[in-house]
């Protein structure tokens, strides 16, 4: 029952993460202020934390449902 939980706070703590200043500034410096490829990087994070967004959820029903 913990590995669904996981998945789901690993799932909100990589959607999260664009948003932080830290994460900003570090890609700020990498992309060299190359906005586009910024925005880029932050939709797949957050596609990324969605997809373990739903695969948290599709075990958690699982768990319960067969209960």
């Amino acid at each position: 029952m913990s590995f669904p939980l996981f998945l789901l706070l690993i799932g909100v703590i990589v959607m999260i993460q664009p948003r932080t200043k830290r994460w900003q500034s570090r890609m700020e410096a990498h992309f060299k202020g190359n906005e586009k490829r910024i925005k880029q990087r932050a939709n797949t994070f957050y596609l990324l934390g969605f997809a373990f967004l739903m695969a948290g959820f599709a075990y958690l029903y699982q768990a319960v449902a067969s209960s």
